[in-house]
């Protein structure tokens, strides 16, 4: 008898018992993610100028720093998703890598003031990330079956809201507690720690979020790991070494490591990904994406393609996948569907990979975005008054934090999404002008070029003002509009890629294209941190950098866009 079910009651109609468990370790691990994220920026800049950098130095070091850890947080999904799906099943992988997680938001909270501290406790985070990203919303709808699958829908609205609400509070939450100790009773006497606290917060969040997750744990319904055991094992670690080696060292490696041992490291790593992959097959045939790609790639070197393709009848179709340059063999080895898989993937990342410069100037508003703020007014006058120490009435001025700002982005996309859904797209469909997919997203990537045009506009004028020894006299609500557009571009971008891909995506490959899709947001930051240690590379001459590459971005994504056969799958 099983210990937990391991299949949804297809005659539950209400809400699956462990819902509320999996929406509070979300709310909760949001909060923490975003809270510390939001004063990286600011932190880590700050230990580099005391380790002895000159300012624009360290706000450089500190940017790529950040960018690095992000490309992290979404490229170790890649791995996470494949240990869930193959050996320890989600709540395990949910479950345990949360507590990897846990002990990095611990070492960011006792080692925040050095550089080696902050790197150990960053990734750590970027390997619990890794295994909680690809698998929470994937677990929350394997908890519904035939009778209440009419509440998915709604189940994912509370995720989105949930997601927002956290980063919202957060990110004016923690940026505060790190720089007004004064005004939080339990610091007043020890400012010092003031930064420590700011880290611990969001990790006791996300320790009460590994806590709601586990106390589920006996409602929840537990698909479990296909194929498990030995085979999913080597499964396992085949896959992270072919990951280290395609994409983990080459992302992370450079910079770190010397040339040599990058390459050496990068190459044993692929040569025994390779071998341990023969062993698994050897064991017990695969016809997943990897297997599907690699006898593709063996039967064109051999010519395999030419003669299955040339032994076929005339009964088969002309665009039938048993006739395609790449995937012929592989289709008569694995079968039409399991060759179609990896096909459809890669006509996906093809889109993907231009969406990666879209990500590259997304995640700038937690790093050049902030120390553009750095450098404005900050003070927001408010239409009331107060009474100073010599009993006179003034208005009262409510500071803000260049942290803080960023919290426009979650109110933004809170307002946006039905502004779009139910307002901006009928109005634009009503005009003759389908709204597909493909179109809205090159849409989004040219506003999202279109707020660094803003941007730069706001850093030439904050210029023009330090020039003349004024400093702070572009005010911060200028950001309001860059925020806006940005936001706008989120929206068109970032949720109807991912119902493109979920879409464009065979059903036993949905799983598979998503890890593709948190690749791209990695590739991108991984481009902002190449870019940002370019020579001569301050604030305007980026702004102006990224605006330049999302414009061309755009474009050829456009005629890509423009070539492009949709092909729906359904569940």
């Amino acid at each position: 008898m099983a210990k937990y079910l391991t299949a949804p009651d297809p005659n539950e109609t209400g809400w699956p018992k462990g819902v509320k468990y999996i929406i509070g370790n979300e709310g909760c691990e949001r909060f923490s993610f975003y809270g510390m994220k939001s004063i990286l920026q600011v932190h880590l800049t700050t230990l580099f100028v005391a380790g002895g950098m000159y300012e624009q130095l360290g706000e450089e070091n500190a940017q790529e720093m950040v960018h690095l850890f992000v490309a992290g947080v979404y490229a170790f999904p890649m791995i996470g998703a494949i240990i869930a799906d193959r050996l320890l099943g989600k709540y395990h992988t949910i479950l345990w890598l949360s507590l990897v997680y846990c002990l990095g938001h611990l070492v960011l909270s006792i080692g925040e003031n050095s550089i080696g501290g902050m790197a150990i406790g960053l990734g750590l985070i970027a390997v619990g990330s890794g295994g909680i990203k690809p698998c929470v919303s994937a677990h929350v709808g394997d908890q519904f079956g035939k009778g209440n699958w009419n509440l998915v829908g709604r189940v994912f609205q509370a995720f989105y809201f949930i997601i927002n609400f956290g980063s919202f509070f957060a990110t004016l939450m923690i940026p505060f507690i790190r720089s007004n100790p004064d005004k939080i009773w339990i610091l007043r006497d020890h400012p010092e720690y003031a930064t420590s606290v700011a880290f611990a917060i969001p990790g006791i969040l996300m320790f009460l979020a590994t806590i709601a997750f586990w106390m589920g744990r006996k409602v929840f319904v537990h698909v479990p790991a296909n194929p498990g055991g030995k085979v999913g094992l080597l499964d396992s670690i085949s896959a992270t070494l072919l990951f280290m080696g395609f994409i983990g060292l080459p992302l992370f490696g450079w910079g770190v490591l010397s040339f040599a041992t990058n390459v050496v490291l990068t190459v044993i790593s692929v040569l025994i990904g390779l071998w341990v992959f023969v062993e698994r097959q050897a064991i017990e045939q695969d016809d997943g994406f990897l297997a599907v790609m690699f006898h593709a790639v063996e039967a064109l070197i051999k010519g395999d393609n030419r003669k299955t393709i040339s032994s076929l009848g005339s009964d088969v179709e002309a665009d039938s996948i048993q006739r395609h340059w790449f995937f012929s063999s592989a289709a008569k080895r694995f079968g039409e569907e399991a060759a179609e898989g990896p096909r459809a993937v890669l006509r996906i990342i093809s889109v993907f990979f231009l969406i990666s410069v879209f990500w590259a100037l997304f995640d700038q508003h937690a790093s050049s975005w902030v120390r553009q703020a750095q450098r404005m007014d900050l003070d927001l006058v408010l239409p009331w008054s107060t009474t100073n120490a010599e009993g006179v009435a003034v208005p009262a001025v409510l500071s803000m934090l260049p942290s803080q700002i960023s919290a426009l982005n979650p109110l933004m996309v809170m307002a946006l999404i039905p502004f779009n859904t139910f307002f901006l797209y009928p109005f634009i469909t009503k005009r003759g002008w389908e709204m597909t997919p493909l179109r809205r997203m090159t849409i989004g990537m040219i506003m999202a070029s279109l707020a660094f045009v803003v941007v730069a506009m706001i850093q030439v004028q904050i210029n023009a003002g330090e020039g003349l020894k004024e400093f702070n006299t572009v005010h911060v609500l200028w950001q309001f509009f860059p925020y806006l557009i940005m936001t706008q571009a989120e929206v068109m971008v970032s949720i109807t890629g991912l119902e493109f891909a979920y879409t464009q995506a065979p059903t036993r490959m949905k799983s598979t294209i998503m890890g593709f899709w948190l690749l791209s947001v990695s590739l991108g930051n991984k481009l902002t941190a190449v870019v940002t240690k370019l020579p001569d590379m301050d604030l305007l001459t980026s702004f102006w950098a990224f605006a330049g590459l999302m414009a061309v971005a755009a474009v050829l994504f456009g005629i890509r866009a423009a070539f492009y056969k949709y092909r729906y799958y359904t569940q």
